[in-house]
């Protein structure tokens, strides 16, 4: 009786460790099916426009950018799809060994595990951190395809999200890549994270001694004036600095998303300088900035 309950404990722990790793196996194979398929129907149904409004020389940009991203999706998913069974079988024989390597001479231990050590932590490095990143951005909602973002000052739509480097189309139609692992360092502004709503502003300057009232009214004006003002609130104009030699002056409106957005600040200021001028209201510098 004492061998067959011997051999019991010998094989409980292996059969243990690969009970869960089949568990986790299945787990994590459904958990990437769902999330691929969730990405997928997004992007299909969600509307994308250029971060500046422009007569684009692609034919209907906005299917190829879709088409685009949908096959970006389908082959990061399928890579880690195909890549889940070997990382499990990596680490199950590493966990299954554990019992047995105080039976292998520690120096054969110590030279595999420099051998890997300077494998994975000098050739490999850069390409594995690029990569455990991308299968990060892929899980995550941060940034998807499709979103108008400014990344270190540079303003555009994320164009693609591929396993090791990122796009981001420039408002110029500059294509910018980012490897992965530094874009899931950086801090990016998502205009389009949530929803495609900006309540955008400038800022502009006038002469202390203006009558703000009538400067109001033509800020007022001007931003309801514009194609691109959303009509969901009335503009607001703030006075934000009072200064011997300036007021500092922002007039804020509503726009549908980041493209107009865009617009409806072209327009402000341009606007804001002709009625200002025409007025009679002087400004301290000649310039409205945003």
């Amino acid at each position: 009786m004492k061998p067959i309950a011997n051999s019991l404990v010998d094989y409980l722990y292996p059969i243990t460790v690969t009970l869960l790793f089949l568990g986790g196996y299945f787990l994590s194979l459904f958990n990437i099916k769902r999330v691929q398929k969730r990405k997928l129907k997004n992007i299909r149904k969600r509307d994308i426009s250029d971060a500046v409004e422009t007569d684009s020389p692609v034919d209907d940009q906005e299917k190829e950018l879709k088409s685009h991203g949908a096959e970006g999706i389908e082959g990061r998913f399928s890579f880690m799809m195909k890549a889940l069974p070997v990382l499990f079988f990596i680490l199950w024989s590493l966990f299954v060994s554990i019992p047995y390597l105080g039976e292998i001479p520690t120096v054969y231990v110590s030279i595999i595990a420099a051998i890997v050590s300077v494998i994975a932590g000098f050739s490999l490095r850069p390409f594995l951190e690029n990569l455990f990143a991308g299968v990060i951005i892929s899980f995550f909602k941060s940034i998807k395809i499709g979103d108008t973002v400014t990344i270190d000052g540079h303003y555009g739509l994320i164009e693609e999200i591929g396993l090791t480097y990122s796009v981001i189309k420039k408002w110029n139609w500059i294509r910018l890549v980012i490897p992965n692992s530094k874009l899931l360092q950086k801090e990016i502004q998502n205009f389009t994270m949530n929803d495609h709503y900006v309540w955008t502003h400038v800022e502009f300057f006038v002469a202390p001694n203006v009558d703000l009232k009538l400067v109001k009214e033509i800020a007022h004006k001007v931003a309801k004036r514009s194609e691109y003002f959303s009509d969901v609130e009335e503009p607001t104009m703030w006075v934000m600095k009072l200064d011997k030699d300036a007021i500092e002056c922002w007039l804020a409106a509503w726009a549908d998303n980041p493209s107009d957005a865009w617009e409806l600040r072209n327009d402000m200021r341009t606007q804001l300088y002709i009625e200002l001028q025409s007025a009679g209201i002087e400004f301290h510098k000649l310039n409205i900035k945003s």
